[in-house]
């Protein structure tokens, strides 16, 4: 509750106004309750236009009350999805890999939904506890005597409702942890489709050792949940009831009460019950909404901020021209999937020059990719320094750094439209030449800088990826594994055409391959092994590594 309280009082003005104004609607609310016993206790007096009164006043200010609050509401939670996406991109490569895409889909689907139905019935259970709050300063207007005992039943009453919904929000808190898993095993079972298809033993072990079992615990923890909210709202149901009783059996044989004073009583404890059910109903779905909102805050994602310090060049003046960028004693730890021990790339001494085309090759889980992520400043080395055109690297110019840089990695993720491109004739219509060269022409067209599909074969979005990497025209390139999908002729293509047309342009370019059959076609071959840089053997012919 208090994780929404903080949320919704980000806009510190509206969420005062909506204080008010809850407050004088649930002043209302009490207010005809005491027209109400009033009238019936003193034979019918004549309080018809103030009833009116009070009642359009009333309505007034409820209408108000829950525009203004919606809007606060609906604020915070665009505020929410966008701090939260600028958070994301904010945070290391590195943590977001840890963390898991299962984990962020999930929070950026089920927890935002659920913050969502929170803040969605938090106007409802304000105005009922304000309009509830009415009520118990109305009854102790009416007999401060019998309110003190009113407020120690109720104390009691409370406590029994309160108690037993703290377990149920640590079973909530289970149950969330589950669906964590529930959206990593729906990932493979939608990824993993064909894999599962063509072997009967492993789709059944999937689902009797994976699936079923996740999905069955989040439905028991689930059910438990509103098994426990389910009887704690009928209890507080029956106390009101209780409550009466006790106002009209009991309480007269312990202390005097005028008939006024139990009629108002019961009148005023009669319409609690509409407020406490807003209430109960309302618990369940702000307890879920903060169980999200810790779960959100628990991902460890960077502050939504733009890091400040020395940059690369002086504000408004353009990129300056790449000339030399050296790695010395570059290292970078990390765990490898299946494996105890952590990994250790480096150290790396490597130095790279405006217009070379560098080929990096080695085994799998030598640490190509790591090492080129490196390089692009995606991740940040733990140990050694990485220097631009003689200029150390660090926290505070990175991301200019990486402006230097267009790649398509082997996990590539292809936009459905030229994000950031130029929308200039030049352009358009080198965008139209690439679509040519790369025999994507009679598929794809490119309308208002978005593509008409992505729906492609792997081979076909690789050549769209690199069509959007060229249009960003940056000065260093780098390609992994990217011809692994093509047929022979677009291999082809790729190393004696495009990588020589790159080079021509000044550009440099690295691309991690494994085509030995056009390693003569590089400046330099990069050799890794186990994480360390070892020369190429003799017959590839290629000069030294660093």
């Amino acid at each position: 509750m208090k994780e929404l309280l903080r949320l919704i009082s980000s806009s510190r003005r509206t969420a005062i106004l909506s204080l008010l104004l809850g407050v004088v609607s649930g002043a209302c609310g009490a207010g005809l309750i005491w027209l109400i016993s009033d009238t019936l206790s003193r034979d019918f007096t004549s309080t018809g236009y103030l009833f009116a009164a009070v009642a359009l006043f009333s309505l007034l200010t409820r209408i108000a009350f829950m525009s203004l609050l919606s809007r606060l509401q609906q604020g915070a939670i665009f505020n929410l999805r966008r701090h939260l996406s600028r958070r994301i991109l904010a945070t290391p490569l590195r943590i977001l890999e840890e963390v898991g895409t299962p984990r962020l889909q999930a929070t950026l689907t089920a927890d935002i939904f659920a913050l969502g139905e929170g803040l969605r019935l938090f106007p409802s259970f304000f105005i009922s506890l304000t309009s509830a709050v009415g009520c118990l300063v109305y009854l102790a207007w009416l007999s401060w005597s019998a309110f003190l005992a009113l407020l120690a039943f109720g104390t009691l009453g409370v406590l029994s409702y309160w108690l037993p919904t703290q377990s149920a929000v640590r079973v909530s808190e289970r149950a969330r942890a589950r669906e964590d898993d529930l959206f990593k095993y729906i990932r493979s079972l939608t990824e993993g489709a064909k894999e599962l298809g063509l072997n009967q033993s492993r789709r059944k072990a999937f689902l009797a050792e994976c699936l079923d079992p996740t999905a069955d615990d989040l439905r028991r923890f689930t059910v438990r949940t509103h098994d426990i909210y389910g009887a704690t709202s009928s209890w507080g149901l029956f106390l009101f009831f209780l409550l009466i009783g006790l106002v009209l059996f009991v309480l007269p044989h312990f202390s005097q009460q005028s008939v006024r004073v139990l009629t108002g009583y019961v009148f005023a404890i009669l319409y609690l019950q509409q407020p406490l059910a807003g209430i109960l109903e309302a618990l369940p779905a702000l307890n879920q909404g903060g169980v999200a909102l810790r779960r959100i805050q628990s991902l460890g994602l960077a502050p939504a901020t733009e890091p400040a310090g020395p940059h690369l060049l002086p504000a408004g003046e353009a990129t300056p021209a790449f000339q030399h960028l050296s790695l010395n004693a570059v290292t970078h730890a990390y765990h490898r999937e299946q494996e105890d021990d952590r990994f250790t790339l480096g150290p790396i001494d490597l130095s790279l020059r405006q217009g070379e085309l560098v080929f990096l090759i080695g085994g799998n889980g030598s640490g190509k990719t790591t090492l080129a992520k490196l390089i692009t400043g995606l991740y940040a080395p733990e140990g050694g320094e990485l220097r631009l055109n003689g200029k150390l690297i660090a926290h505070e110019n990175r991301e200019e750094y990486r402006q230097y840089f267009s790649a398509v990695f082997s996990d590539f993720h292809l936009f459905e439209s030229l994000l950031g491109a130029p929308s200039d004739p030049e352009t358009l219509a080198r965008i139209q030449g690439y679509l040519t060269r790369l025999h994507l022409d009679r598929k794809v067209r490119i309308t208002q800088g978005r593509f008409s599909t992505t729906s492609l074969s792997q081979g076909q979005r690789k050549r769209l990826a690199l069509l959007a990497s060229y249009i960003e025209d940056r000065p260093i390139y780098v390609f992994d594994e990217w011809a692994a999908d093509q047929d022979p002729t677009f291999k082809a293509v790729f190393y004696e055409e495009l990588l020589p047309e790159l080079k021509s342009q000044g550009k440099t370019v690295l691309v991690i391959t494994h085509d030995d059959r056009y390693f003569h076609i590089a400046d330099r071959i990069l050799r890794l092994e186990a994480g360390k840089l070892v020369s190429p053997p003799p017959a590839l012919g290629v000069q030294n590594f660093a």
